[in-house]
């Protein structure tokens, strides 16, 4: 879903952007026009976008919420714990097998762990989501929600401490780690020199720039969107993810403060300079 997140992206940051623009934008990251093209028609047809005027394209509030499912994930590595758990549970007749299967997606995209089948738990408040999530599908009569600063019996065991309900087990943090690891050695071995080069360039085009920028942003979302950020005491010792999250986090940053405020792609980083 690469390209249909990156598109969404774009044109939730523009009122209106013209489809050569994009391209432009894409065939520098090696997509071709046609595949762009491909994906414009295709968001028209789900009315994510439309096109009052030829070429010209805008986001509808369809699109501005795809894009937000998309993207729904936050960092909670920056969060304090505050020791509540949030347990989903869900009894959906085989009748909405389409919309049980949906809700299971994600709720597992949201970070919950499944601790029974019909039994997800999550330590960060995503009630709100979780709520979206069940107004969409219309599902409200067959999920109960609770928080509880306890479990009474075969509670979610802290790294280290033998029982049932394992952290590394119910969210396979050894998997998940496993992806940070191959993505810190990219970073180190190949995409660090890119990047002082990029930086060092006095004369650096800034589309190329913006594209280093969408490309980790992507691969930073992505990351977000599979590792359910427990707290510190559910992770193993030789966990990666708080530190090539870092890392992204300062690529990303720099690349947005790379781009001059008056250049076209400004708009796109905004809410990213000064901070």
């Amino acid at each position: 879903m690469t390209v249909e997140k990156q598109l969404l992206y774009l044109l939730s940051k523009k009122v209106e952007m013209d489809g050569k623009e994009l391209i432009r934008i894409f065939e520098e990251m090696n997509y071709t026009p046609q595949s762009i093209r491909n994906n414009l028609s295709k968001f028209k047809r789900m009315s994510y976008i439309t096109s009052l005027e030829r070429g010209i394209y805008k986001i509808t509030p369809s699109g501005l919420n795809a894009y937000r499912l998309y993207a729904k994930k936050d960092n909670y590595y920056t969060e304090h714990w505050n020791g509540k758990w949030y347990v989903v549970f869900l009894e959906i007749p085989e009748t909405l097998r389409k919309k049980r299967d949906a809700f299971r997606k994600g709720l597992l995209d949201l970070g919950f762990g499944m601790l029974y089948k019909s039994v997800y738990v999550y330590p960060w408040d995503v009630t709100d989501k979780v709520l979206h999530l069940i107004d969409s599908l219309e599902i409200e009569d067959y999920v109960t929600i609770i928080s509880s600063n306890e479990f009474l019996l075969n509670g979610i065991d802290p790294e280290g401490r033998a029982g049932p309900n394992n952290a590394r087990s119910l969210w396979n943090l050894e998997e998940i780690n496993t992806t940070y690891k191959n993505i810190k050695i990219w970073i180190e071995k190949e995409y660090t020199p890119e990047f002082n080069r990029l930086v060092e360039n006095k004369n650096r085009d800034t589309l190329h720039v913006f594209t280093n920028f969408l490309t980790l942003k992507e691969i930073r979302d992505d990351l977000l969107l599979a590792d359910p950020m427990l707290p510190a005491e559910f992770l193993p010792g030789s966990w990666l993810g708080t530190t090539v999250l870092f890392s992204l986090d300062k690529f990303i940053q720099t690349l947005a403060d790379l781009i001059p405020k008056d250049s076209y792609y400004s708009s796109f980083v905004a809410d990213l300079r000064n901070k």
